[in-house]
């Protein structure tokens, strides 16, 4: 299953995202919550303390993972790339592992950046 959430700014994205997040993974579902707002905020709606918040760093700021995988150099102009680069081990390789009330695991990977204007917030089950 997978669910894609999305809106206006404020209309609670990250709070519904979380929810849903939780409630797949108190039943025993395996979830992966992707982040892709430039505020990120679903690390802080499903409890992830601002110390290990800070932990995490965006997909979209990981320069190396991204030349490595479209075999273009970043804000380099002219240059041909991979329009389907190999995406498959991300979330194994870059999520930040979350323990929910001791018994369930979530994975959160934040694509989003601070520079990007992305508006929207995923929780993927399957």
């Amino acid at each position: 299953m997978k669910i894609a959430i999305s809106g206006k700014g404020g209309v609670g994205k990250s709070t519904l995202a979380a929810a849903l997040a939780l409630l797949m993974a108190r039943q025993n579902k395996r979830v992966l919550a992707i982040d892709a707002d430039s505020d990120t905020n679903l690390a802080a709606a499903l409890g992830i303390s601002g110390k290990d918040q800070h932990k995490i760093i965006p997909v979209a700021e990981q320069v190396a993972l991204i030349e490595e995988r479209t075999g273009a150099k970043v804000k380099q102009y002219g240059q041909v790339f991979k329009l389907n680069p190999e995406v498959s081990d991300i979330a194994d390789k870059y999520a930040t592992r979350i323990y929910v009330r001791q018994a369930y695991l979530l994975s959160l990977v934040s694509s989003g950046s601070k520079r990007d204007r992305w508006f929207s917030k995923w929780a993927i089950s399957s």
